[in-house]
């Protein structure tokens, strides 16, 4: 199994990367160590690419071998994260919600090792939600502080809505791109990275409370009245009802775990 996108097959070819054997071979500076479980490994490393007019195309690499996730269809060996990042990151991009676009997905089998790699492109002038807490946010205005946080609420309601649950909402998994804000007023653009246990759920209320208690257990520092009041631009209310209450309840009891 092999995607290579269109718009960037010219530039790996370039480099000699277009392949995944040629992917998996090119020596990755890794972020960190690779993490090791699930019987396996997993990775995920940057990668910079010189263009012949001298552009700069800055890339996610990630690779892992026999790094899966048990399922129904895939019941002994699993599925390989990655491949599930890979659909999610597909189907967002055609629904129009921002994500990493994908560059190259592709698996092998070799002597029974299952690997997979998945590249993206780096999401440019965007920074995590966690980074902006720690500096633009202590500066900004109130109308600013409130654009974001509508901005922010909308766009995970937005994915809910397209029937995913994140299963990892963590601030450094949000991002933000502001530029232009402070002089046109522009609203920021919302991404989403990090999509490898995203899934699936009929349960509208279950992708609210799982993803708001994440979210909300790792945000520090915001005030109470900040929390209600991005809840509400979440729900989409002036003021909130029996059901948004209890929502509200199950929510704030969930982020105490």
């Amino acid at each position: 199994m092999t995607y290579l996108s269109n718009q960037f097959a010219t530039l790996l070819q370039q480099h000699q990367l277009a392949t995944f054997e040629q992917l998996w071979a090119h020596a990755i500076d890794w972020f960190e160590t690779p993490n090791e479980r699930r019987g396996g490994w997993s990775g995920v490393g940057r990668l910079n690419l010189d263009a012949h007019n001298g552009a700069v195309t800055s890339l996610f690499v990630k690779k892992q071998q026999n790094h899966g996730r048990r399922t129904l269809l895939h019941p002994v060996v699993g599925e390989p994260t990655f491949r599930r990042e890979f659909k999610r990151l597909q189907f967002l991009a055609q629904h129009q919600f921002t994500c990493p676009k994908v560059v190259m997905y592709g698996e092998s089998q070799v002597n029974n090792q299952q690997r997979a790699v998945l590249v993206t492109e780096a999401l440019t002038d965007f920074v995590p939600l966690d980074v902006l807490m720690d500096t633009w946010f202590l500066s900004a205005s109130i109308a600013e502080k409130n654009s974001l946080m509508v901005r922010v609420a909308t766009e995970i309601r937005r994915f809910h809505d397209l029937g995913l649950v994140h299963r990892a909402l963590y601030p450094k998994h949000i991002f933000i791109k502001l530029s232009g804000i402070k002089l046109s007023g522009a609203q920021p653009e919302v991404a989403l990275i990090d999509l490898e246990k995203a899934r699936f759920s009929w349960l509208g209320w279950y992708r609210t409370i799982f993803d708001l208690a994440a979210l909300n257990r790792h945000t520090v520092g915001v005030r109470r009245t900040q929390r209600l009041k991005f809840f509400m631009y979440y729900m989409d209310v002036k003021q909130l009802d029996w059901f948004s209450k209890r929502l509200c309840r199950l929510i704030s009891q969930r982020s105490k775990r």
